[in-house]
Formats: C-alpha cells, sequence, structure tokens
C-alpha cells in the first residue's frame, strides 16, 4: 500500500471495530463468571433451606422435640417451622 492509498477513516473504523468486539468478549466472559457464581450461591442457599425443611419435618414427625428446638437445630425461623406442623 502506498501512502497515496491509506484511508484514516477506514483504519480507524477498522481499529474500533477490533476494540469493540475484544471488549464485548471480555465483558461477556465476565459476566458469564459472574453469573454463574451468583447462580452456584443461590443454588447452594435453596438447597441448604430445602434440607432443614425436611430436617424440621422429620423431627416434627417423631414428636421429641419442640418448636422451639427444632427451630434452633434447624436454624429455620420458628415462624416458618409452626407452618410444617
Amino acid at each position: 500500500m502506498s501512502i497515496f492509498e491509506y484511508d484514516k477513516e477506514l483504519e480507524e473504523k477498522k481499529l474500533r471495530k477490533a476494540e469493540y468486539e475484544a471488549g464485548f468478549s471480555e465483558g461477556e466472559k465476565h459476566g458469564h463468571e459472574t453469573g454463574f457464581s451468583e447462580g452456584e450461591k443461590y443454588g447452594i442457599e435453596c438447597g441448604t433451606f430445602l434440607n432443614s425443611i425436611e430436617t424440621a419435618k422429620r423431627m416434627l414427625k417423631l414428636q421429641e422435640f419442640s418448636l422451639e428446638k427444632i427451630a434452633a437445630i434447624t436454624g429455620l425461623p420458628l415462624d416458618e417451622v409452626k407452618k410444617l406442623q
């Protein structure tokens, strides 16, 4: 390419496009990582809560524990244990 064929606007457009694509790719990667991390955390919290509910149900079925004791052992609020009765 000779100096007479150089198109400054075209070169700047190509540069902006390459920078945009690199930024988009990096942002997409970050978004996926963040989304996965938050989803995993949410899933663990839900699983833990459901496990506590099942434990409370089994304890209620045994009829050997007070509602307060079940709440203390499972970590569930007393109101939640009362709903399970």
